[in-house]
């Protein structure tokens, strides 16, 4: 979901009005985010807004990136090179039969694989609907209808510059140790100023590039 960076969206500031009618208020709706710093009767409600417009239109075109678990093939690599290690060395173990007390590797291995799969089954969407020059962000999770929504609407320009930009937020825990995480987010400038953000994310900053490369394409065709 978007943090409290989000500004208004592109709609309010094409209209150059302060008091927008009631047909720009609904149309309004249909753009920005569910932001968590709205109150609960807000952001359901505007979170009910953008599903109603936009979760069951087709695309004209998007990319389909599934959730992962960062770092996760490094513990395996790491895990399985141990197992083999634990066993080779010793003289009554082997690889295929090894002692009961080395098979631990292995059960990390599969509980994380396991892990993996189940996160991998939710993915995030990028849309683009070329009539409307919106791109929107849709979430499929694994509980439920609940937990598929649409997580932000965005009408962006031809010459609009889409930028990936980050934070990083450090810590200290109650044992002492100094802890950090980056938030990642998209701004779009518009004629030099910044207009929106969108495509907040703790986690997949990876995807946040290939979303930024996919709809640049979008708006220069």
């Amino acid at each position: 979901m978007e943090d409290g960076r989000q500004t208004h969206s592109a709609f309010w500031s094409a209209g150059g009005e302060d008091n927008p009618d009631s047909h720009d208020d609904q149309e309004a709706e249909r753009y920005g985010s569910a932001s968590p710093d709205l109150s609960y009767e807000a952001y359901m409600e505007k979170q009910t807004a953008l599903n109603d417009a936009w979760i069951d239109k087709t695309p004209d075109d998007m990319v389909m990136m599934r959730y992962e678990i960062e770092g996760a093939k490094f513990v395996h690599i790491g895990c399985t090179a141990l197992y083999v290690l634990m066993t080779l060395s010793d003289g009554d173990a082997t690889p295929i039969s090894p002692l009961r007390e080395q098979m631990w590797p292995l059960a990390v291995v599969f509980f994380l694989a396991l892990l993996q799969y189940l996160v991998s089954r939710q993915y995030r969407e990028v849309r683009w609907h070329a009539e409307e020059s919106t791109a929107v962000i849709y979430h499929k999770g694994i509980l439920g209808k609940a937990s598929c929504f649409v997580a932000s609407a965005t009408k962006l320009e031809r010459g609009d510059e889409l930028i990936l930009n980050s934070e990083t937020h450090s810590w200290t825990n109650s044992d002492g140790e100094r802890k950090s995480s980056t938030h990642y987010w998209i701004e779009v400038h518009r004629d030099g100023q910044q207009c929106n953000t969108f495509g907040g994310d703790w986690n997949h900053r990876r995807q946040l590039h290939t979303a930024v490369d996919f709809l640049r394409q979008k708006i220069t065709q």
